[in-house]
């Protein structure tokens, strides 16, 4: 097959467009690279970062990921690309972007947008916790929301407040100029933050004909998605939501996926999927995720990971790993610093 019939090979023309060297990326992550030319629409947040991260170093370009919105045209975002370009109003854009992003990437990607009573967020975040920075793919997501609406509404695309997940950047000149003055680093979530006023501005004329037809595609894309979901997917997105509380044992999560609990735990031998595992996988990750990122006190870390008390989550997270909480967020710190 020819490279430019590849699914991801758009993205490494871009990266071409950002001066890096396809050859050198080639021979030192091959099999990141292998796996977006030929599973664009299933990578892994963890992989991509790898890519930009290194397109970072080897183009000597701290920016990268915040400047892919510059080399990709958003029709290459195929039918999803098309929706946003039929988004009407700000409203309509959000709305696309949290309903319909998993009918262009199924790897664990999402945008969510939260209405109070006067600001909206949208935030991009990944389903399951990652092993690799993230700056530069959170810089690429959120990104785009800020490019989106620089056109239309000029400074109004800046939002009040640009949060990010990852730590703050050495010169942030680039940033500046997209997200504004007001980033926060190092937050628990990366989200843009807007009066919700600016929900109703109108972004272009829309062939309201098309939309149907668009909206129509999209949905049956988006039911097969949803259809052949897996299992263990299933289980994890029901866990993360739920962990904090007490409806995250087998018994709880059976009845939400339709299973009784005997038949529930032979399709878990089935599938091999170790039920215990899963949780306290999910329970470490959001426990390592709010000690280095959030200054949380270690009893509401407890209550959030759904420990009923700080001993018992000490003690667990000293088994999973091999050191303190304390000693962990101790290590987080003096990184910052």
């Amino acid at each position: 097959m020819k490279l430019e019939k590849l699914p991801g090979a758009w993205v490494l023309e871009s990266f071409q467009r950002g001066n890096v060297d396809i050859n050198k990326l080639t021979k030192e992550l091959p099999d990141d690279v292998n796996n977006m030319l030929y599973n664009m629409d299933t990578i892994s947040p963890d992989s991509t970062s790898r890519l930009l991260r290194y397109c970072a170093e080897i183009s000597d370009n701290p920016d990268f990921g915040l400047m892919m919105n510059e080399r990709v045209d958003i029709t290459m975002y195929g039918l999803f690309g098309y929706l946003l370009l039929n988004s009407g109003t700000v409203r309509d854009l959000f709305d696309t972007l949290e309903r319909y992003y998993s009918i262009y990437h199924t790897g664990g990607i999402f945008f969510k947008v939260s209405n109070q009573k006067e600001t909206v967020s949208i935030q991009y975040g990944f389903d399951q916790p990652t092993t690799v920075e993230s700056r530069h793919i959170t810089d690429w997501g959120l990104g785009f929301v800020a490019y989106y609406l620089k056109t239309p509404l000029a400074d109004l695309s800046k939002p009040l407040i640009a949060q990010f997940n990852h730590s703050k950047p050495v010169d942030l000149t680039k940033l500046q100029s997209i997200f504004g003055y007001n980033l926060e680093f190092n937050q628990d979530q990366s989200k843009l933050i807007y009066r919700n006023v600016i929900l109703n501005k109108q972004l272009r004329e829309v062939d309201q004909s098309l939309l149907k037809i668009l909206r129509q595609q999209a949905d049956l894309s988006l039911r097969a998605f949803l259809k052949e979901e897996s299992l263990a997917q299933k289980i994890r997105m029901l866990l993360i939501e739920r962990i904090s509380g007490d409806q995250a044992n087998a018994s709880d999560i059976a009845q939400e996926l339709n299973y009784t609990l005997s038949s529930f735990k032979r399709k878990l031998v089935e599938e091999n999927i170790n039920f215990r595992k899963t949780k306290e996988s999910i329970k470490n990750e959001r426990a390592k995720k709010l000690l280095s990122k959030t200054r949380v006190c270690l009893s509401d870390i407890a209550k959030e990971t759904g420990f009923s008390d700080q001993s018992s989550f000490t003690r667990f997270f000293i088994r999973c790993n091999k050191t303190t909480p304390q000693d962990f967020r101790k290590r987080y710190i003096s990184k910052r610093v």
